[in-house]
C-alpha cells in the first residue's frame, strides 16, 4: 500500500495521544450563536439531536465544524469537508455524469455510487433543516455556513427523511435582531481563479425583526486542457445569492424565518482523462471497439495522434491533466428554493413548523472516449422539484429528566431525466456487422412519496445515566416510467411503468452515563433503510427495467467523550459494528448498467480524533478512521444481462480501509493588536476502489493531501489578508472513474492539481 509507512507512524502518534475526539477542533472567538447564546463560549454546539448542546454532551458520532473553521481549512466547496472527518469520502463527478455538481457521498461504506434520479442517495443532506433528495448539485458552495456537522451511522428518529449511512447538517447564518454588520472577501489564485463572496445583515426592525442577504461569483479557468479545440474541463462558473428573513416578537416564544435561494452554473465538464483503449486486460472491446474501428471510424476522416484513422491508444495523453475529446461540454446548473420555519415556544416545549419548495434543472454532457469519435458520449437534462413539510414537537418534562422529539413528515417530488447515450454511432450501416450501436434516447420519469411518523426519548433514570428510545415508521411510494427508442432505427423498444410501495419501522436504543463533567460513556442500537426502486438504463429490452428491494442496516455502536486537563486536550473514541442487507450494488459497465441488491456484508470500524489545546496559541488535531468492510453473501443480477462483477474477496466501493487526518493552527497577537495565524491539515487515504468491480485502473493506492494558509488580521479586526495553497505535494488522485469492458474504455476524473490563492476579508 502507497504510503504505508507514513500510515503506521501517523497511527502509533494518535496511539500516543490517548484518543481522539469526533469533532474538529472550533477556537472560542468562533463559537456559534446556538453556543453564544447557550452560554457555552468556546464549546463547540451542535444540534444533532434537534435541539443545542455542547458536542461532548451528545452520545452520537458527530464532526462538527464552524464556518471561521472552513475557511481556516480552505474549504470552498463542501466535499472538501471529507478531509476532515474520519470514515467519510465525498466526491463529484459522479462517473458516467460529467457533472461537477453531482455528488457520490459514502460514510462508513454506506452510500451510493450513482448519480440517476432513480438512484436514491445512502447519505441525507439537510440545509437549514431542508431535506436535499438528489445527489445533483450536491457539491455546494460554502458561502455564509455558520457550521456543518456530519453524523455517521443511520439516522430516521430525529430526522425528517430516513438516511440510513448518515446525515450532513448544512446551517447557514441567521440574521441578527440587533446588530448592522457585513463581510465581504475577494479571493485571487491559480487558474485565474476570481472569487467574490458577500452578506450583509440588516435589521429592519431592530430586536423584532432582520434581514440577511448573501451572494457569491465563483470564476475559475479549468484545469484539464482539451488538445482537441483548446477548451478545458472542470472551470468554475457559478453565481449564488441567498436571503434570510427573521421575525421574533419580543417576549411571545415565535421565531419566523422566511428563506429563499438560487444558484445558477454554466460551466464546462467535469475533468477526464483516458486510460485505456483496447490495450489493458478485460478490456479488449471486442466486438464493439474491433468493428467500429473496421466499418465507421475510418470513414469519419478523423486522424488520431499516430496517423491511423481509428479510437487507438495514442489518444492516451501524457499528462493527467491533458484530453483528446471532442465532444460536448457543458455542465450547467440551476437550483432555487424558498422556505418557512415557524417555531412557537410554550412552557418546556417547541414546535415547530419546517415548509420547503426546490426546484433542480441541470443539463451535463460527457465525452467518455475522450476522442473526436462519438463512440462513448452522453447528455443528461434532468429537472426535478420537490416539496416537503415536517412538524416537529420537542421539550423536557419531569424536572428535565425527560427530553423528547417527535415528528411527522410528508415529501414529494416528480423528476425527470431525459438523456442521450451515443454509443457506438454509425454501427449500424449496412456493411457492419453485428451486434449493432446501442445508442438510445431515455426519457426517465420518477414520482416519489413519502411519509413518515418518528420520535425519540431521552430519560435520565438515576443522576448521569441515560436512556435512549426511539422508533420510525416510513413509507415510500416510487413511481417510475421509463421509455427508450433506439437511435439506429428509432424504434421504441421500453415503454414502461412500475410502481412500488416501500414500508418499514426501524428503532433506535441506547444508553450514556456522565461519570464525570468531562466524560460521557454511550452504547447504542440503530437500524437504517433506504427505500427500494427500478432500473433505469435498459439497451435492449424492457426486462431490463429491473426492479431492486430495500436495503437495511443495522448498526451497535459504543463510545468515549473526554476532555482532560480543564479542556486543553479531547479525547473521544467510537467502535462500531454493522450488518448490511440486500446492498443495493451499482454496476456501471456500459452496456452493462443496472442496480441489483447483489449482497449482504458487515463493516466493523474505529473512529478517533483528538484535539490538543496547550496554550491559548497552538492546537493540534489529528483523527483515524479505520473500517473493514466486507461481503458475506454474493447474489446475482436481477435481470437476463445483470452480470454481476463482485465475489466474496471483491472491496466495498469508496471505502478506504484507514483515513488519516491531522491539523496544526498557530497564532501569535502583535503588540499593536493585529494577529497572525498559519494552519496545515494534511490528509492521507489507503487504498480506495472507485467500482463495484474493484478495477484496477481507477484503484487508488493510496494518497496523502496537503494544504497550508497564513493569514494576517489588522490590529481592529475588521481586515484579514491570506494566502493559501492546496494539493502542495502535487498529488495525483482519482475522484472517480468507469471501466466499459465491452467497449473497451477506460477514463478517470482526477481531483485538482496543486493551486494557490490569495484572499482580503472586510468585516464591518
Amino acid at each position: 500500500m502507497k504510503g504505508l509507512t507514513t500510515f503506521l507512524g501517523s497511527a502509533a502518534l494518535l496511539a500516543l495521544s490517548t484518543g481522539i475526539a469526533q469533532a474538529q477542533d472550533t477556537p472560542a472567538p468562533e463559537a456559534t450563536g446556538a453556543a453564544q447564546e447557550a452560554g457555552y463560549d468556546g464549546d463547540i454546539i451542535v444540534t444533532a439531536r434537534r435541539t443545542s448542546e455542547r458536542l461532548q454532551d451528545v452520545p452520537v458520532a458527530v464532526t462538527a465544524l464552524g464556518g471561521e473553521a472552513l475557511a481556516e481549512r480552505n474549504v470552498a466547496t463542501l466535499d472538501e469537508i471529507a478531509k476532515f472527518t474520519p470514515n467519510i469520502r465525498f466526491d463529484g463527478a459522479a462517473a458516467l455524469s460529467g457533472g461537477n455538481y453531482n455528488a457520490t457521498v459514502f460514510v462508513r461504506g454506506v452510500g451510493q455510487n450513482d448519480f440517476a434520479i432513480f438512484s436514491d442517495p445512502g447519505v441525507g443532506f439537510y440545509v437549514d433543516d431542508v431535506y436535499y433528495a438528489r445527489s445533483i448539485g450536491g457539491v455546494m458552495d460554502a458561502v455564509d455556513i455558520d457550521n456543518v456537522q456530519v453524523l455517521r451511522g443511520p439516522q430516521g428518529t430525529l430526522f425528517g427523511k430516513n438516511t440510513i449511512g448518515g446525515a450532513v447538517l448544512i446551517n447557514t447564518t441567521n440574521p441578527d435582531l440587533n446588530e448592522y454588520s457585513g463581510r465581504i472577501e475577494g479571493t485571487y489564485g491559480s487558474y485565474d481563479r476570481v472569487d467574490v463572496k458577500g452578506a450583509v445583515n440588516l435589521p429592519i426592525v431592530p430586536g423584532l425583526a432582520a434581514l440577511r442577504i448573501s451572494a457569491a461569483s465563483l470564476n475559475r479557468d479549468g484545469y484539464v486542457k482539451r488538445l482537441f479545440d483548446g477548451d478545458t474541463q472542470g472551470d468554475r462558473a457559478a453565481q449564488m445569492v441567498r436571503a434570510k428573513l427573521r421575525i421574533q416578537p419580543e417576549g411571545s416564544g415565535l421565531t419566523i424565518d422566511i428563506g429563499g435561494d438560487y444558484t445558477r452554473a454554466r460551466e464546462t465538464s467535469a475533468p477526464s482523462d483516458l486510460l485505456a483503449v483496447g490495450n489493458k486486460p478485460g478490456i479488449t472491446g471486442i466486438p464493439f471497439l474491433t468493428n467500429y474501428n473496421t466499418y465507421v471510424a475510418p470513414s469519419r476522416g478523423i486522424v488520431a495522434p499516430n496517423g491511423q484513422r481509428t479510437l487507438n491508444p495514442s489518444y492516451i495523453t501524457a499528462s493527467p491533466y491533458e484530453t483528446w475529446a471532442g465532444g460536448p461540454n457543458d455542465n450547467d446548473l440551476d437550483l432555487w428554493g424558498v422556505q418557512s420555519t415557524i417555531a412557537y415556544e410554550f412552557g418546556n416545549a417547541t414546535l415547530k413548523s419546517i415548509t420547503a419548495y426546490r426546484d433542480m434543472k441541470a443539463y451535463f454532457t460527457r465525452d467518455g472516449d475522450n476522442t473526436p469519435f462519438v463512440f462513448r458520449q452522453t447528455t443528461n437534462r434532468d429537472k426535478q422539484w420537490q416539496l416537503s413539510q415536517e412538524l416537529q414537537l420537542t421539550g423536557k418534562a419531569i424536572d428535565d429528566r425527560l427530553s423528547y422529539v417527535l415528528g411527522g413528515f410528508y415529501f414529494k417530488e416528480k423528476a425527470s431525466d431525459i438523456a442521450t447515450a451515443d454509443l457506438a454511432i454509425g454501427l449500424w450501416a449496412p456493411a457492419a456487422p453485428p451486434p449493432y450501436s446501442p445508442a438510445v434516447f431515455i426519457q426517465n420519469y420518477t414520482d416519489n412519496r413519502s411519509l413518515a411518523a418518528y420520535g425519540q426519548v431521552d430519560f435520565e433514570i438515576v443522576p448521569r445515566l441515560r436512556i435512549t428510545a426511539g422508533g420510525r415508521y416510513t413509507s415510500d411510494q416510487k413511481i417510475f416510467t421509463s421509455i427508450n427508442v433506439r437511435q439506429r432505427d428509432l424504434v421504441k423498444f421500453v415503454d414502461v411503468t412500475k410502481k412500488a410501495t416501500f414500508e418499514k419501522f426501524t428503532p433506535r436504543l441506547g444508553m450514556d452515563f456522565k461519570a464525570t463533567k468531562d466524560l460521557l460513556l454511550y452504547v447504542s442500537y440503530s437500524k437504517g433503510f433506504k427505500q427500494g426502486g427500478f432500473n433505469g438504463r435498459p439497451l435492449v429490452s424492457d426486462a431490463e427495467v429491473t426492479a431492486y428491494a430495500p436495503e437495511e442496516l443495522t448498526t451497535y455502536e459504543g463510545g468515549i467523550k473526554s476532555q482532560w486537563l480543564e479542556g486543553m486536550v479531547t479525547a473521544n473514541l467510537a467502535v462500531f459494528h454493522s450488518k448490511y442487507k440486500d446492498i443495493q450494488l451499482t454496476v456501471n459497465q456500459t452496456p452493462t448498467n443496472f442496480v441489483a441488491n447483489a449482497a449482504s456484508g458487515e463493516i466493523n470500524g474505529v473512529e478517533l480524533e483528538t484535539v490538543l489545546r496547550p496554550a491559548p496559541w497552538f492546537t493540534f488535531n489529528a483523527g483515524l478512521g479505520y473500517l473493514d468492510a466486507k461481503y458475506t453473501s454474493v447474489g446475482a443480477g436481477l435481470g437476463p444481462t445483470q452480470i454481476l462483477p463482485i465475489t466474496l474477496n471483491s472491496h466495498f466501493v469508496k471505502a478506504p480501509e484507514w483515513t488519516v487526518t491531522s491539523g496544526v493552527n498557530v497564532t501569535h497577537e502583535f503588540a499593536g493588536g493585529s494577529e497572525a495565524a498559519f494552519r496545515a491539515d494534511y490528509t492521507m487515504y489507503s487504498r480506495i476502489y472507485h467500482d463495484v468491480a474493484n478495477s484496477p485502473l481507477i484503484t487508488d493506492d493510496g494518497y496523502g493531501l496537503l494544504n497550508a494558509r497564513l493569514s494576517y488580521t489588522l490590529p481592529n479586526k475588521d481586515i484579514t489578508l491570506a494566502v493559501f495553497g492546496t494539493n502542495l505535494t502535487k498529488e495525483l488522485y482519482l475522484v472517480s472513474g468507469n471501466v466499459s469492458g465491452a467497449f473497451g474504455l477506460a477514463e478517470a476524473s482526477y481531483g485538482r492539481p496543486r493551486e494557490w490563492g490569495v484572499s482580503a476579508g472586510f468585516k464591518f
